[in-house]
This record gives structure tokens, C-alpha cells and sequence, in this order.
């Protein structure tokens, strides 16, 4: 897909405030090829707006994200052949470092979403309800911290979180029972306390779970 090379600001707020709303009913049906397109274009703002976030890009991973590629050739980015939407987006392993970007969110058909072992810090600041696709997330071995989402409760399709090695505290979040595809759940090494809920018992497909090396207490739950 050719990328019309012009500048992003003047278009951000148009995209963000009108157009997110227009891609939800253009979704319902065929559109022409034009406004398709320019439903595709919405990706590439979330993604510059997450490069402008990164402050230490050691291996010039990102160097690629620029006007001169499709944002569907940037490293670390795989679109759909179909729909040329971002469903995907692997950046683990490449130190890259600062805090994460709140405008992820709207990588609306986003699947897979693996960041480990990089340097981001800070809260979480994703909303999760709109990544109603996510299927898998890995933000392990960074220095994440706060609570875990509320918001990831509506990533129903969640079948992997792995969100270990990171400073997150708290309970383990009782809304983590009503993720029914969950297979891998993996805490280990966060600063959380408290017991099992008995809500996880609803994991009837949870395979493999790892909540070693925090401060967990109380009985396992039957």
C-alpha cells in the first residue's frame, strides 16, 4: 500500500475525534477503496505517537517509522493482508526505554502485543477495552508498576498475559476469572500480596500459572 507522504499534526484530532467513530460503521460493510484507505491511515498516528514516547532506541529499531515506508513495513509491526490494520506488534528484546504511550489504544484490531524484556517504566496507560482482539500481551521483564488494568476484563479473547518481573502491587484482580480463553497467566516477580482469589477457578483452559516471588498468602483455593 503506498504511503501519501504529508505531515501528521493537521490530521490528528480529525482521527482521532471523527474518524475512530466513522471506522466502526465503515467495518459493517463494503466502502470504497479511498475511505478504506484512509481508515487504514489511523494506525499509523498511535504508532509515531508510541516512537515519540521511546527516549533510548539503542539498536535504531524505530528508524525505519518514518513517511519514507508503509507503517505496515515498520520493524516490529505485522498488519493484516486483508485489511492492512496493525494486528500485530513485537518490539521485545530491543532495550528500548521511557514510558508507554496512551494512544496504543487505537490499534483497535491489535492481537499480539509483546514488549519483554525492553526498559519501559511506569503505569500501564492502555485502555484495554479498546483492544477487544488482544489475544496475547507481554510486557514481562520491564519496570512496569501500579495496579494491574481494570481494563484488560474486556480483552475476551485473551489466551496469554505474561506481566512478570515488573513492580506491579496490589491483589491479584479478581476480573482476571471472567478472561474464559486465558491458557498462560504469569505474575511472578511484581510486588503483589493478598490470596488466590477463588475466581480463578473459572480458568478451566489456564495450562501454566506462575505467581512465584511475591507476597501471596492464605490457602490455595480448591
Amino acid at each position: 500500500m503506498a504511503t501519501t507522504r504529508w505531515s501528521p499534526q493537521p490530521l490528528v484530532f480529525l482521527l482521532y475525534f471523527s474518524s475512530f467513530t466513522l471506522i466502526v460503521v465503515l467495518s459493517q460493510r463494503e466502502v470504497p477503496s479511498d475511505l478504506a484507505s484512509l481508515s487504514n491511515m489511523t494506525d499509523q498516528f498511535p504508532l509515531m505517537y508510541f516512537k515519540s514516547f521511546v527516549n533510548k532506541d539503542p539498536y535504531n529499531v524505530l528508524s525505519n517509522w518514518n513517511s519514507n515506508f508503509s507503517f505496515c513495513q515498520w520493524n516490529g509491526v505485522s498488519c493484516s493482508c486483508s485489511s492492512q490494520r496493525v494486528v500485530a506488534l513485537n518490539l521485545s528484546d530491543k532495550a528500548l526505554e521511557k514510558a508507554l504511550s496512551p494512544y496504543l489504544r487505537y490499534l483497535s484490531f491489535l492481537q499480539v502485543f509483546d514488549l519483554t524484556n525492553d526498559s519501559f517504566h511506569g503505569h500501564l496507560p492502555i485502555d484495554f477495552s479498546c483492544l477487544p482482539q488482544l489475544e496475547y500481551l507481554s510486557i514481562g521483564k520491564n519496570n512496569f508498576e501500579g495496579l494491574i488494568p481494570q481494563t484488560l476484563s474486556h480483552c475476551r479473547s485473551l489466551q496469554i498475559l505474561l506481566a512478570g518481573d515488573n513492580q506491579f502491587y496490589g491483589s491479584i484482580p479478581k476480573f482476571l476469572g471472567s478472561l474464559s480463553e486465558l491458557k498462560y497467566l504469569n505474575l511472578r516477580g511484581n510486588r503483589i500480596t493478598g490470596t488466590i482469589p477463588i475466581a480463578l477457578a473459572n480458568l478451566t483452559k489456564l495450562e501454566w500459572f506462575s505467581l512465584g516471588q511475591n507476597q501471596i498468602q492464605g490457602n490455595i483455593p480448591p
